[in-house]
């Protein structure tokens, strides 16, 4: 199911996202990462990647076995953050 972009964008969390987003915006990393970064639980990162992934903005890869996620060209071309 698609996520709504503005659920996600003034929804509860956004501050959170944001900062996500803007670590993204350096280069593709996991979600693993992104928590140590952030000092937040490891499920609580992959609960708003999910969001960020169901809207479109953020897209995720396999590099061996990680997982990597990144800034998708919808969220390059809306300039939200």
């Amino acid at each position: 199911m698609m996520a709504k972009i503005d659920d996600v964008v003034n929804g509860r969390g956004w501050e959170t996202r944001k900062k996500i987003l803007e670590i993204l915006g350096n280069g593709p990393t996991t979600a693993y990462e992104i928590s140590k970064r952030l000092g937040l639980n490891y499920s609580t990162v992959r609960y708003h990647l999910d969001l960020l992934e169901r809207s479109g903005l953020v897209i995720n890869m396999r590099q061996g076995s990680r997982q990597l996620y990144s800034i998708s060209r919808n969220l390059v071309s809306m300039k939200i953050i």
